[in-house]
This record gives C-alpha cells, structure tokens and sequence, in this order.
C-alpha cells in the first residue's frame, strides 16, 4: 500500500502523538523510575519513525496542503538524520541525568519538539511554513541551551543564542518579505517559475536572496554568523550541543539546499561565488580557531564551524554533485560527530571534566572510549577509509568541477590543520600519563550506540554507492 492523504504525514503525527504521552507520563509517573521510562519511550518512539520514512520512501513525492509540504526523497532523507541524531541524543541525555537539575520529562518533550520542527522544515514547500518551522526549532534550542539553571555559562549560552537567533530570525523574515515583493508569491513552485522565466534577479530578490542566506548561515554557523557557536557548546549541556551540531545544521543544510538548488539553481551566477567564499573563510575560522582550544566542547564548536564551511562547498558547487556530496557529508558527519560526544558525554558522566587535559591516560582507563574516540576524529579530519575522507573529496571534488580550485586547495589544507589539533587530543590520551588510575566504565546503551556509530562510519567509508 503506498501512502495518501494523511498517511503522508505519519512521521509528523507521531512525534507529535510522542510529545503528548511523555507530557502524559511526566505528570502521573511517580518519581521513582520516571526519568528511565520516559528515556525509553522517547528514544524508542523517535526510532519507530525510521520504518515509516522507509515505507514512505518508495512511493516517490507527493505535495501536500495545497503545495505548502512536500514530501520527496530530500525529505525523508533529512528526516532520516533527525530521526536518528535524536534517538542518540536521548541515550546521551540518560547517560547526564544527574547534571539536569529536575523536569527530566519536560527536557525529553522541548528534545522532541526541536525533532518535530526539523521534519516540518525538511518538507517546506512554503517560506512562511518553513519560517514557523525553523522559529519552532530556535524556540526550543533557546530553552535547552540554558537549562542548566545553576550554571552561568548554561545560561549565558542560552542568552547569547537568544539574541543572536532573534537576529538571524530577523534576517531571515524580512529576506522573505523582499522575495515575496518581487515574486508576488512565498510557495515555493511559484516562485521557481518566476525565476527561470528572468534573464537575471531583480536587485531586491537578490537582496532578499542574501537576507535568506544570512538566516540560513546562522543555523549552520557559517560565517559572519560563528560566533555563538564555540560559546552556545561549551555552556549547553552535552547532549544538547550534540543535537546542535548534527539536527540543527542538518536543518540549516536542508534550507540551503531547497532555496539555492531548487528555486534559484537556475541564477547560480549571483549566489555561487558569494557561497565558495564564504565557505572558503568558515573553513579557515573553525580550523583555526580550534588551534588554542582547551576545552573539547569549545574545540567541537569550532571544529563544527570548519565543517559547516565544508558543506557549504557543495551549496556553492550549484550541481548534482555537490548536492549529493553535501548529503553524503551530513551522512557521514552524523555518526562521526555523535560518537565522539557520547564519548564526551560517557567522560564526564565519570569525571566531571570537560577539559581536555583531563583526558589524559584514557587509554589506560577506558581503551573502548579511546578507540572510539581516536577513529571519530580521524573521519572528522578526513582519513581514509573512514566515511569522513570520502564526504571531503566528494566536496572538493565538486568545488574543482564547478572551476573553484582556490577553494579545493583551502579545503585540503585545512584537512592538514584539522590534524594537528585532533591528533594533539589523541596524543592525550595515549601518550600523557593518567592524574586519576580509575577505569571509567561504559553502560550496555551506549556501548550499543558507540558501536552503531562506529560501523557507520567504515560502512559507509568503504561502500559510499547507496
């Protein structure tokens, strides 16, 4: 049977079905067990989306709601990501639930809200619908950014999200009343055929046009919108910088890639080398910045930062290589960069520390999280057979195609950078002797998922083909 009508919205509806028996649970459970259960519901209930997406995967696309949601293989894609970077992130959330201060239900629903604001976003065909939903995302980040109430760096992330969100909010709304100015319409199909029937944009569109990538930029922490990232990482709680890192760029991502390769592919001579360049000075700032970097939160922000700027190679490429090698890339980047903040989140569970002086003699204490670790950031640097080379020379090789060899160039050399900085960490851990002899052990669950991980990055390093 292939699905019709509402059965396309089945993925949404039971997120939203979710939210409603956590919020459900949260008030008549007992306090005694509840944060396992709810954990359990909703890292289960998150993961029975992926049958649904698979099921809906083969019955090609459909528009929905007079062409406002689209469902095609670009949707269920990206849903496929949220699905999954949200089902980690709720196993990494149970493993710190000593650090969350109470209202562990509350946390679980604002984790699944953001999850249902990205499938909405995914699915756009609108830009009000897609405004409402990225807003949906931003809202709910603002709270999981600063729930740690006790602890000032929380909550001066969450401020410093707040304001600069707002802002990039702001880009992003008045970029889409330039558009809908110029096109006379916000659906997404109206506006592709105005586009292609133009010699060239209209001043205003494309001033629009940039307003939108503005928006778009902070999402993914491109520059000149970086600067929260490194701060809004070290501060969040863990999990929740690992669900910005992933989900949250993965939105930003999908945004790009519905707005510049299906509305304006047609005038990528306007937008194309503002995108190489600023993916070119994303890359340079991240990797750079990630250099003097003591805390390995603050050194993840920035090395997401590098990465958004590698992905932004294949928007600026404006072909179907760069498309399929900026999903590739996000793909391969979700199993690489949650394994190393399960990691993260397993350390600290034990620990205590976030500081990467700490990590010293973790071989000795846990060679399963070394090993783990040690494979995640040599894919996050790009070494082959890891599917981390193979997502950057998909990039570059895209940025070549499209004649942006300058851009090739910068890309592979801050591969060289990104190794000094991640093997500097490595040599912590084996080299550098341990201040505490203590094994650090590691639960079944996470075992479980560090293993997924780990075979998603050599399954897909060694057989990119599907």
């Amino acid at each position: 049977m292939t699905p019709s009508g509402w059965l396309w919205l089945l993925p949404e509806l039971w997120l939203s079905l979710l939210i409603f028996v956590l919020l459900g649970l949260d008030l008549r459970w007992k306090e005694e067990g509840k944060h396992s259960a709810l954990a359990v519901t909703a890292g289960l209930g998150t993961l029975l989306v992926l049958p649904i997406l698979f099921w809906q995967r083969s019955a090609g696309a459909a528009d929905l709601m007079g062409g406002m949601y689209r469902m095609d293989s670009l949707a269920l894609f990206f849903k496929g990501i949220f699905a999954v970077s949200a089902a980690l992130v709720i196993l990494m959330t149970r493993q710190m639930e000593q650090t969350l201060p109470r209202a562990h239900g509350e946390f679980y629903v604002l984790l699944l809200t953001a999850t249902l604001g990205m499938f909405l976003a995914a699915s756009s065909a609108n830009f009000l619908m897609l405004f409402v939903s990225l807003e949906l995302i931003a809202i709910t980040f603002y709270v999981l950014t600063s729930y740690l109430q006790t602890d000032l760096k929380s909550l001066e992330a969450g401020l410093k999200y707040l304001v600069l969100g707002s802002l990039a909010s702001g880009f992003f709304l008045y970029g889409i009343a330039f558009v809908y100015g110029s096109t006379g319409s916000t659906q997404f199909s109206a506006i592709r055929s105005f586009v292609q029937n133009q010699p060239a944009l209209s001043p205003a569109l494309l001033f629009g046009l940039i307003l939108i990538l503005g928006g778009a930029a902070f999402k993914v922490a491109a520059v000149p919108f970086q600067l929260w990232a490194p701060d809004v990482y070290q501060g969040a709680p863990t999990s929740v910088a690992a669900f910005l890192s992933v989900g949250s760029k993965a939105a930003g991502f999908v945004v790009a890639l519905r707005v510049f390769h299906e509305l304006f592919f047609h005038q990528a001579q306007h937008w194309s080398a503002l995108i190489a360049w600023l993916a070119g000075l994303t890359i340079l700032y991240g990797n750079l910045g990630a250099i003097p970097q003591t805390n390995i939160k603050r050194l993840l922000g920035y090395s997401s930062i590098g990465h958004a700027g590698y992905i932004l190679i294949g928007i600026a490429a404006s072909t179907a290589l760069g498309s399929m090698a900026a999903n590739f890339y996000l793909l391969s980047y979700l199993f690489t960069n949650l394994a190393v903040f399960l990691v993260v989140a397993a350390f600290y569970r034990h620990v205590g520390s976030d500081e990467m002086r700490d990590y010293a003699g973790l071989s000795q204490r846990s060679p399963f999280l070394a090993a783990v670790m040690f494979l995640s950031l040599l894919s996050l640097a790009g070494v082959p057979p890891l599917a981390g080379f193979f997502g950057k020379f998909l990039l570059l090789m895209s940025a070549v195609w499209q004649g942006y060899l300058w851009l090739a160039i910068v890309g592979a050399a801050a591969v060289v950078i990104s190794l000094y900085y991640y093997l500097l960490l490595v040599k912590t851990m084996y080299v550098d002797p341990p201040t505490d002899s203590t094994p650090i052990p590691v639960a079944i669950p996470v075992r479980i998922a560090l293993y997924a991980c780990l075979l998603g990055m050599l399954g897909i390093g060694i057989w990119q083909e599907p």
